[in-house]
């Protein structure tokens, strides 16, 4: 009586298929982990781009010496102000905050040139002025005087990752 040995077609045929199972399982954790590993980095790196934003905005508005013009509606707000190195702007354009620096005396509109990009991929800009932000009393362009703002608080939401950032700012103008 021979024997023969080796394996039968049934064998090699579920012994590829649980091989099949686990390469399967494994390339979809690798897959998972891959897309956890970009959403991080760009979570991180949009994040960093807001808090360098968050800081010369505050920057800015911490020398703030006078407001000339302001427009709050959406979708893009802007604002001119003097500081302590003369009159800038900032404004949301699409989905971009840009600062305009040197602006000419007496300017109250946006030029069309000369801007730089603060950051991109935003989604919404909001400055909110306040008399006194401890009881939410707003301070009113036009209407009162530059002396009685206290605090500018300033929130942006960026576009994907879905980050909110809000700083509030207490302007040395007195």
């Amino acid at each position: 009586m021979s024997r023969d040995s080796g394996f039968t077609l049934i064998e090699v045929i579920v012994s590829l298929v649980l091989i099949g199972l686990i390469a399967l399982v494994a390339g979809m954790g690798i897959v998972s982990f891959a897309k956890g590993y970009v959403f991080t980095r760009d979570s991180t790196h949009m994040a960093q781009k807001a808090q360098l934003a968050m800081a010369r905005l505050s920057r800015e508005f911490m020398e703030i010496t006078n407001i000339a013009a302001k427009v709050d509606t959406q979708p893009d707000p802007y604002v001119i102000y003097d500081n302590i190195s003369g009159r800038h702007a900032i404004a949301k354009d699409g989905n971009i905050i840009k600062m305009f620096f040197d602006l000419t005396s007496g300017t109250t509109t946006l030029p069309s040139t000369g801007d730089n990009t603060l950051i991109d991929n935003v989604n919404s800009l909001t400055l909110s002025y306040f008399r006194d932000f401890q009881t939410n009393q707003t301070w009113v362009f036009g209407t009162d005087n530059m002396d009685l703002l206290t605090a500018i608080q300033i929130d942006v939401t960026l576009i994907g990752v879905g980050g909110h950032f809000s700083t509030i700012v207490y302007p040395r103008n007195k």
